[in-house]
């Protein structure tokens, strides 16, 4: 079965440095994915976010997930800056032996916000022959003028529900979801939003922590489990995408 996989933006960039490419951590992510594929021959989408690219612009130009007229540069921009980002990243992926295959979001949907539910289903047809799926959070458009920014979080849910992964793993830069921020308290098992320490990280319009929380539940309500976990320990991912317990925060599918 496919598994789903979310790079946060604060894996693949450093979040406080505009334009920054955390190169290693993608590396190191690539080559561990790689020997996963090899060894357990499973597909794989990847979904990743904006960090220091788009999330910098989407800020600067204060452009947000709600339909709007924005600045016409910022919009160009925040797309741009998107492309560029998702190049660093599948130009990382090959150099580690995995076949990506970027797949635009807006490939996905047709007017507003309505699914391309052929786009959606070729997804699944391409994971499943071979090539990793890399989609990527992303500038919209909603209507004549109107434009909205699509988080990757957001993508993780609707991806879910079109493609039934057997998991869905939010890759952070933290452990996990934390119960107290100070103590670093893991919480191993979500039940309930309350239950989680859920402040945003500064420079994220897309809704940090909260909107992560959020869909992973609209997932685990799908019958799928969802992971948070600290992407630069890589083998947290790789025992997630096994069927492993590791260390991290789970939301059971429900």
């Amino acid at each position: 079965m496919i598994s789903l996989l979310k790079l946060g933006g604060s894996i693949v960039t450093f979040k406080d440095k505009p334009l920054a490419f955390n190169s290693i951590a993608v590396a190191n992510i690539s080559k561990a994915l790689s020997e996963f594929i090899e060894d357990e021959h499973e597909p794989l989408i990847v979904v990743h976010g904006g960090g220091s690219f788009g999330h910098y612009y989407s800020v600067k130009y204060d452009i947000h997930s709600r339909a709007d007229r924005y600045s016409s540069e910022g919009i160009s921009y925040v797309r741009c800056s998107m492309v560029e980002l998702n190049h660093l990243i599948v130009s990382t992926m090959l150099k580690s032996g995995l076949k990506p295959f970027t797949v635009h979001p807006s490939s996905l949907f047709l007017k507003g916000k309505d699914i391309n539910v052929d786009a959606m289903n070729r997804l699944k047809d391409i994971a499943e022959h071979g090539l990793i799926p890399v989609i990527h959070g992303d500038i919209m458009h909603y209507s004549k003028d109107l434009f909205y920014i699509l988080s990757g979080d957001e993508l993780m849910s609707i991806v879910a529900r079109y493609v039934n992964p057997k998991v869905a793993v939010f890759a952070l830069s933290v452990d996990g979801v934390y119960k107290d921020i100070k103590s670093k308290e893991l919480v191993k098992e979500l039940k309930y939003s309350g239950d989680a320490f859920i402040n945003d990280v500064g420079m994220d319009v897309t809704g940090g922590m909260k909107r992560k929380i959020r869909e992973a539940f609209n997932i685990a309500s799908m019958g799928i489990d969802v992971w948070f976990v600290n992407g630069l320990y890589t083998d947290r991912i790789v025992n997630v995408l096994k069927g492993y317990e590791t260390v991290g925060t789970i939301v059971r599918g429900r």
